[in-house]
């Protein structure tokens, strides 16, 4: 059913911004644009950064921001670990047209595995959600054998989750019936087949750690889960990127068959 007040969820949901705080270029990173058709027939907007080795992050980014954000992490993954990165921006974010919802973030995803596996064939794909993305990444990666891992940073276990735990009196209040998005990340680790690490830090004031506790006791095996110790929400590569870094690598190791040395991390 079509959400009457779908305008003021969107006021409260998400924070997209238009204009880039910089390009991979400002990084001297390679990159092409990636314009691609929805299903629904909205244009979404990527980059794609391409690396040595057969191994692609296909990264989602949170509720506020555009895929300007994180420049240095896509710089670090490419450096790191020698991976393509392709970073997508949600239709109503940066260059994608369109206004954001839950479907249509979840169709934007599918849309975008598909150009991966056609424009990079063969390569082992990690799916990577932070935040709000912990909820794309975990629809996308659904009893898909497409998918070879899944990474969730500062996940939420769902938006209701969230909000109830920050402010109880919104049970009770109409607030949950103007946000009809739930994206919930507990709900589609449960129907996960590949492996998946859970990043988070113990000091997130916007999604407690205990959202991936809780998604880590619902996820199937194998699953990872690494608290950065100090970590809030943001930028947690680079509170700890020694141990940051090293659970990757260890994990793509270990469950994805892909040759990252820790020596290269530890250089880097």
């Amino acid at each position: 059913m079509r959400n009457p007040l779908g305008w003021l969820e969107r006021l409260l949901l998400y924070g997209p911004e238009r204009s880039y705080r910089g390009t991979p270029e400002h990084l001297d990173m390679d990159y092409e644009d990636v314009f691609l058709e929805t299903s629904d027939s909205i244009r979404i907007h990527s980059w794609l950064i391409r690396g040595p080795e057969k191994l692609v992050f296909l990264i989602f980014h949170g509720n506020g921001g555009n895929i300007s954000v994180r420049l240095d992490q896509y710089r670090d993954l490419n450096n790191r670990l020698g991976a393509s990165v392709l970073a997508v921006d949600y239709r109503g974010y940066g260059q994608s047209d369109g206004t954001p919802s839950e479907d249509g973030l979840y169709e934007d995803a599918r849309t975008s595995l598909e150009y991966v596996n056609r424009e990079l064939p063969d390569s082992k794909i990690v799916v990577f959600g932070r935040s709000l993305g912990s909820a794309v990444a975990s629809n996308l990666a659904q009893n898909n054998p497409q998918i070879d891992a899944l990474i969730l940073e500062a996940g939420l276990s769902s938006i209701q989750q969230v909000m109830f735990e920050y402010s109880p009196w919104t049970k009770y209040s109409p607030v949950r019936f103007i946000l009809r998005a739930n994206y919930p990340t507990l709900e589609h680790v449960k129907n996960i087949r590949c492996p998946v690490l859970i990043l988070h830090g113990t000091a997130d004031s916007t999604v407690s750690h205990g959202n991936s506790k809780r998604i880590f006791a619902a996820a199937n095996e194998p699953k990872q889960l690494e608290l950065i110790e100090g970590g809030d929400h943001d930028f947690l590569d680079q509170v700890n990127p020694e141990k940051y870094y090293e659970s990757i690598t260890s994990f793509l190791q270990s469950y994805v068959q892909h040759d990252v040395s820790l020596k290269q991390i530890s250089e880097s």
